[in-house]
């Protein structure tokens, strides 16, 4: 009976029973808004190396990323001295797996070793047999021995190849020995994928310095090693032009629940949970049948039905891998920012950053353009001038209606003030700016524009969240930001619309410029300034247009009578004049005009009626309350016409406010284009 014991003792051992794999698994995020995903990255350890000959094959060099020339640190290195230092936190431009657990960064040693991660404490390292406990451990030895950069030799990392086949190589090139003459030149080639390390030496031609190549893990307990080159002297008996390649064992990772991730095999799986959910790992070594398993749990929290970002508040950005389905894009509260669905001919993958930044109000760029106030930024990391993908855009109704307070003045068509706006749906224009930048006056790319008649491109109202939701098909990600067409200009130019005060009645006149064959008119009145009513019309053909206009409003209502023009075109397009106010009163004060009230460098003239010599003082202000201007005026009796200089002003709307001691306030708006 203890013979039988004994040997499934030998069994059991030789099949690896004790040497169970340790499983880990890693979440890109542990917590996730509901409907978003992530990566979930699976290790095991332990993991052995087999060593294979293969023939020597260096990459030229790029010259770049160089970290030592001639006995000059190029790149400044973290610790020690170029004959003994190391360079630490290189990034490798992908994942890579070393003995069963993924990194992004290397360190580099002048002796010859690379260190996956950034955890070794030494710059040395020769004299040891592998495996050891001696650091540096974690370590790759391309020719581990005491090396010495001060006087000659270069050391550089390049990356060759396109993904998914890329290779990092830390390439040392006739890198002298510290003692005992000769040069070596070897490098370390990582490669993506298969997470195979391969060591390629052109030449090793010191005899007496102790030298190691091989892997090592990072306890120091495992190694593969090139035979003949475990801290030997003399290598000329395994020669010099060789190749060797270390392949790791090969683990198949397998999960479940399955059905919320994107693979039920591999080591690397995006997850897109529609609850809280425990995933299990688990994992076989395909070499020697050793198993082993562990969890990873994701918590979802609920979605909030809010839009991100503040106005006038800072960028809102989360930056995750999309899902093929799609990815909803939300700030730290759930929030929602944007959505991103793969779509298209070169589907985008892998990791967005997706940005939204509300201005405080719809802000015009540039010379003529006016962009609403909530814009957006988006870009993968991968492919982000040529990926595809239909990308939706959120934006409040609040937002339009204050883009269109300002899209007259503008020169664009108002967007929809409502979901059954059709005309102000067919208005709206997404402009997408290619490139980088800041704001659409600075992208380093063209920009094109997608409106209702680009296929594939939705405006949709959602009823039940109050918002809208704008879905775009885009070739190459950036800037996003709403705008409306241009208003076409009108056939009908005012050449001046002036008034005057005559005992009680009010003249009005004015002049036009026509091209096309009709011009129609209505003269408005109002007595609050926003409210107007029409008190005379009439159409007139191009002929007559050439011929100054006129009307006496016989009947003007007690107080404050303001006055403006109505203008419609033969295509039906409306423009309006300038505001004119005339006041019925006895007082001695009367502001007549400003003209014109649209200027861009140009006077602008206010005109005031006074019965008495009086004092008064006219203010420019801007749309926030702030006097950009001032200036005190002594009126003489009748006509006076006070000029507002405009040069020094940007462009926007103000406000010229008379003040009288004998009056209120009088206000009348100038526009600066």
């Amino acid at each position: 009976m203890k013979k039988i014991y004994f040997l499934l003792a030998a069994v059991c051992l030789s099949n690896f029973c004790l040497a169970q794999l340790t499983v880990t698994g890693f979440a890109n995020n542990s917590t996730i808004c509901s409907g978003n995903s992530t990566m979930i990255t699976a290790s095991a350890t332990p993991v052995s190396y087999s060593v294979t000959s293969i023939p020597n094959a260096l990459i030229a060099d790029y010259g770049i990323n160089i970290l030592a020339d001639a006995g000059v640190a190029i790149t400044s290195f973290t610790v020690g001295n170029l004959n003994d230092c190391r360079w630490d936190n290189i990034p490798i431009p992908f994942t890579f797996t070393y003995f069963g657990n993924p990194y992004s960064t290397v360190n580099i040693s002048s002796n010859g070793w690379v260190g996956l991660g950034n955890t070794n404490s030494t710059t040395t390292g020769a004299g040891f047999v592998l495996p050891s406990a001696t650091a540096p451990n974690n370590t790759i030895h391309g020719v581990t021995a005491n090396l010495t950069l001060a006087a000659a030799g270069t050391l550089e990392y390049f990356t060759d190849g396109f993904a998914p086949n890329r290779t990092f190589v830390i390439s040392y090139q006739a890198v002298p020995f510290f003692s005992g003459g000769g040069t070596t030149t070897f490098q370390i080639h990582l490669i993506e994928g298969s997470n195979i390390v391969e060591i390629h030496t052109t030449s090793c031609s010191n005899i007496t310095a102790p030298k190691a190549q091989g892997v090592e893990n990072a306890a120091g307990t495992v190694a593969a090693v090139v035979t003949g080159r475990n801290n030997t002297t003399n290598w000329s008996g395994t020669g010099f032009t060789d190749g060797y390649r270390f392949t790791p064992d090969v683990i198949n990772f397998t999960w479940s629940p399955s059905g919320t991730l994107s693979s039920s095999t591999g080591s690397v799986v995006t997850a897109t949970p529609t609850a809280t959910t425990t995933y299990t790992i688990n994992a076989v070594n395909a070499s020697n049948g050793a198993t082993g398993s562990n969890t990873v749990t994701l918590t979802v929290d609920p979605a909030s039905f809010t839009l991100a970002g503040t106005a006038g508040g800072p960028s809102v950005c989360q930056n995750i891998s999309v899902g093929g389905s799609g990815t909803n894009y939300r700030d730290g509260n759930c929030n929602l920012i944007a959505k991103v669905t793969p779509a298209g001919g070169s589907p985008v993958t892998n990791s967005i950053n997706t940005c939204t930044t509300i201005d405080l109000n719809a802000t015009k760029r540039g010379t003529s353009d006016l962009y609403a106030a909530r814009k957006y930024d988006i870009e993968p990391i991968l492919n982000a001038a040529t990926a595809t993908a239909n990308v939706t855009l959120y934006f409040l109704q609040s937002e339009f209606n204050d883009f269109n307070t300002r899209a007259n003045d503008s020169g664009h068509k108002p967007l929809p003030t409502g979901p059954l706006d059709a005309t102000g749906i067919n208005n709206l224009v997404l402009r997408q700016f290619h490139g980088t930048g800041t704001n659409p006056t600075n992208y380093t790319g063209t920009y094109v524009d997608f409106t209702t008649g680009t296929a594939g491109f939705i405006v949709n109202w959602n009823a039940t969240q109050n918002w809208w939701e704008i879905t775009v098909p885009v070739n190459g990600f950036s800037g996003f930001y709403i705008s409306s067409a241009k208003v076409p200009p009108l056939s009908i130019k005012l050449t001046y619309f002036k008034g005057t005060q005559t005992e009680k009645k009010h003249f009005l006149s004015w002049k036009v410029v026509c091209t096309s064959a009709e011009a129609r008119f209505e003269l408005q009145r109002s007595t609050d300034g926003s409210n107007y009513t029409p008190i005379y019309a009439f159409a007139a053909s191009k002929d007559r247009c050439e011929n100054p206009f006129d009307f006496t409003d016989a009947v003007p209502a007690e107080g404050k009578n303001y006055y403006r023009l109505k203008l419609i075109d033969v295509d039906g397009k409306i423009s309006f004049s300038n505001t004119l106010l005339l006041t019925q009163k006895t007082a001695y004060f009367d502001l007549v005009s400003l003209y014109p009230n649209v200027v861009h460098n140009q006077i602008s003239v206010l005109k005031i009626n006074t019965a008495k010599k009086e004092n008064i003082t006219v203010s420019v202000s801007d749309f926030t309350g702030r006097v950009v201007q001032k200036q005190m005026i002594s009126l003489q009796i009748g006509l006076n016409q006070i000029p507002v200089q405009t040069t020094g002003l940007s462009a926007g709307i103000f406000n010229v406010t008379v003040y009288s001691g004998n009056s209120k306030p009088i206000s009348l708006k100038l526009i600066k284009q």
